[in-house]
């Protein structure tokens, strides 16, 4: 639903429901009602969440997808930090349920060019 990603957006930016709403010009009651998916959108209101949360109309719409908090890479990284990860990846995708994602074809992206670049390495 909607309301469910618009407030991981503004959770992520540590906006309150109340600093949200003063920017919409409406109550915070109102914009909770939109989070709790009580009220329908309107165009209006996904413009301005999405120039309030700093994020693409469509991102705001599409509950198909997980947000995830940035994360930052070590700048010293070993074999044995890359196969937990790999590890950590495989057992996150076996609990997957759904078979389809928008988002494997990213990760099968990343793991061949991972593999690519570790050809040359003996």
């Amino acid at each position: 639903m909607p309301g469910v990603v618009i407030k991981k957006y503004r959770e992520m930016r540590n906006y309150s429901q109340k600093f949200v709403a003063a920017q919409m010009n409406i109550s915070q009651n109102a914009y909770s009602k939109i989070e709790n998916n009580l009220t329908q959108l309107t165009v209006h209101h996904v413009k301005k969440l999405s120039a309030i949360l700093d994020v693409p109309v469509l991102d705001l719409l599409n509950d198909n997808f997980e947000i995830h908090k940035p994360f930052s890479i070590p700048r010293i990284v070993t074999k044995n930090d890359v196969l937990a990860q790999s590890e950590s990846l495989q057992k996150m995708l076996q609990n997957k349920t759904t078979s389809r994602h928008d988002g494997y074809i990213v990760a099968m992206s990343l793991i061949v060019a991972a593999e690519n670049a570790l050809i040359p390495i003996d």
